[in-house]
């Protein structure tokens, strides 16, 4: 027991730090009277159906290439390469796409690369007296280079990446994410920390705006074998702090396929009018395909659907 209490120490103290001062910056500009203050808003949609029927609830879980957005760490675990790509079916014309790569090696770690990419279709441009002066069609898009290891318990991870916005006029930044994660010795129980976009301001004619940036920490624990409750706590830089909650069970249906049901609150939808507060979802997984599709609704806006594809191939790789 003594030496089990002693290998808590290093993590502890880590995390301790991580999380003190997580908080004490976040509620230096938490606010919610920043809404609408920052810019590149796509960078908070989430990614993966998976994710999403969790309550986005993920930083301390390990959510395959997924992971890249939530906490580049949780790549670490990762022992096959895979490819992933996620489709969102949102509101009006809008598509939303996500695409990622990832290569765990023997000693080096885990190397990844992914692209974010919103396009809200052509939108009618008119003048001061309302005459129709043809089209354009904006964007957002985001590329990420990431890298994972582990030292002893503590897994880590880094993203770099390169932001780029289009209406008319256009503006790009370059941001990093930092995560870190830690496996309790029963292997049930994970915490996780992260910091996302922080990066330059991004500057649309001669305003700038900073990027949204965001510190979080969650714990996530599996009650039994199969089943998975977890919850983040988030401190954004334009917005109030807020919860996502998140829930999964696993049924086997053969050796090599199982099923899995999900449900999630994603506090950040919170002020939102109307039905918001339950996200569900299922995965399905054949020996290295699977299959996720998540409902999100949002209140009075609308619904919105998304769904996740991915492959594992290759050997394993023996860490």
């Amino acid at each position: 027991m003594n030496n089990f209490k002693k290998s808590l120490i290093w993590p502890a103290v880590v995390f301790s730090a991580i999380i003190f001062s997580g908080f004490t910056n976040a509620y230096a500009f938490l606010s919610k009277n920043d809404i609408g203050t920052t810019s590149a808003q796509f960078l908070k949609l989430g990614i993966g159906a998976r994710s999403a029927g969790l309550g986005n609830a993920v930083t301390s879980v390990y959510a395959a290439t997924d992971s890249i957005y939530s906490n580049p760490a949780n790549l670490s675990y990762m022992t096959q390469k895979e490819l992933s790509f996620s489709h969102a079916v949102w509101f009006e014309d809008i598509n939303y796409e996500w695409l990622a790569f990832a290569l765990p090696t023997q000693k080096a770690g885990v190397f990844a690369a992914a692209v974010q990419y919103v396009s809200y279709g052509n939108i009618a441009r008119t003048d001061n007296t309302n005459v129709s002066d043809g089209s354009f069609s904006p964007l957002d898009m985001a590329a990420y280079l990431s890298y994972a290891n582990r030292y002893r318990e503590i897994y880590f991870g880094l993203n770099l990446k390169y932001i780029y916005s289009k209406i008319e006029n256009s503006a790009s930044a370059v941001a990093a994410d930092f995560g870190v994660n830690y496996d309790f010795a029963d292997n049930k129980t994970s915490i996780g920390a992260a910091v996302t976009n922080a990066g330059t301001k991004m500057k649309f004619n001669k305003e700038e705006e900073n990027l949204p940036l965001l510190f979080k920490t969650g714990i996530s624990r599996f009650f039994t074998n199969n089943w998975l409750v977890c919850l983040d706590l988030n401190f954004p830089r334009d917005n109030d702090f807020y919860l996502n909650i998140g829930t999964e069970y696993y049924i086997a249906i053969s050796e090599n396929a199982d099923i899995c049901l999900r449900a999630g609150y994603d506090g950040r939808n919170k002020d939102i009018p109307g039905f918001n507060w339950l996200n569900i979802g299922f995965g399905l997984r054949y020996s290295d395909y699977c299959f996720d599709y998540a409902f999100v609704p949002y209140g009075d806006i609308g619904m919105t659907h998304r769904f996740s594809f991915g492959i594992k191939f290759g050997k394993e790789v023996n860490k």
